[in-house]
């Protein structure tokens, strides 16, 4: 009995706390950065009719205990661009990685405080952004690749020094969990449980984005298939995302899976987000091969061999 919770306790303390390469932190941090900036600058078209008028459309809403947001002080006022262009600056320099952990700040600021004032007016990607900025908050971002690095140690910045993920931890289980929870969600639902949800959700005009021919949706056998196979596909990318072997061939999946989300359907920035919470489980090695990649291929024109770069340990 003491050696099994010897080494269960050994093993949670290496999935939390053993050191391992920032490559995977950087790679979450670079594209959440580049999602971030498009959302903020989305914003624009709706900031003066939806915040900034005194006779905006959306009113002041009745916060909960303890909530708050920063549209309180600049709600009506032209200072609502004050707010926005902070917002667009914060994602602008997470993406670059200058002062790294105040730019995370900024973004998480905005997002939460948009978010609360009109939560009716966002959908589940806006909130999931919001989710994805606090954890980017938490981790040891701007360690490498990143104007942070360059300022400090010019030469390391393609090196990537080891630390705690404990942060990346949580974006992946995270994953996970709204895997999960959607497919219990579904589950409960008449139209997922006959097998008739993917074929009303691409016949309704207001959300679709490319016409799927009649003969998909009008099928009951294709429309079942689809809706049931959809259930099985999160389903297995919530559980099989932790088995080594099998975590390339879910995570595969789930791009299909979001990809041709993205095509039929305008759902925000929710595809985007998850993602991005996919870039979390690049094993180490690899995320460090695919940016010293990107840095050769702007210097050079040419990618870098996969074989110049060691392993940075073993994968989790």
């Amino acid at each position: 009995m003491s050696g099994s919770w010897t080494r269960l306790r050994d093993g949670w303390e290496r999935f939390w706390f053993a050191p391992q390469s920032t490559a995977p932190v950087e790679v979450v941090r670079i594209g959440f950065g580049v999602i971030a900036t498009a959302w903020m600058l989305s914003l624009a078209p709706i900031l003066v009719p939806f915040f900034g008028a005194a006779d905006a459309a959306l009113p002041a809403p009745t916060l909960p205990a303890l909530g708050w947001t920063l549209l309180s002080l600049v709600h009506g006022s032209p200072l609502i661009w004050v707010l926005w262009t902070s917002g667009v600056l914060g994602a602008v320099a997470l993406t670059l990685g200058f002062q790294t952990r105040l730019a995370a700040l900024l973004v998480f600021v905005v997002m939460v405080s948009v978010n609360r004032w009109a939560p009716l007016a966002f959908n589940a990607g806006d909130g999931l952004l919001r989710i994805l900025s606090f954890y980017v908050l938490l981790m040891p971002a701007g360690s490498a690749a990143s104007v942070d690095r360059w300022r400090t140690d010019p030469a390391g910045l393609w090196s990537f020094p080891r630390r705690s993920p404990w942060a990346l931890r949580l974006a992946q289980i995270q994953l996970s969990v709204i895997y999960l929870a959607t497919v219990w969600e579904k589950a409960g639902g008449a139209l997922w449980r006959d097998g008739s949800a993917v074929s009303f959700a691409l016949r309704i005009g207001d959300v679709g984005r490319l016409p799927v021919p009649s003969l998909v949706t009008d099928s009951l056998l294709l429309a079942q298939a689809a809706t049931y196979g959809t259930l099985v596909a999160e389903a297995a990318i919530g559980i099989l995302v932790w088995n080594r072997a099998a975590r390339p061939w879910v995570l595969a999946l789930g791009v299909l899976l979001h990809l041709s989300i993205e095509v039929t359907l305008a759902v925000g920035f929710f595809s985007l987000g998850m993602l991005t919470l996919y870039l979390a489980f690049l094993p180490p090695h690899r995320a460090e091969q695919v940016l010293l990649a990107v840095r050769d291929r702007v210097r050079h024109g040419r990618p870098r061999d996969a074989g110049d770069v060691p392993a940075a340990g073993a994968e989790r």
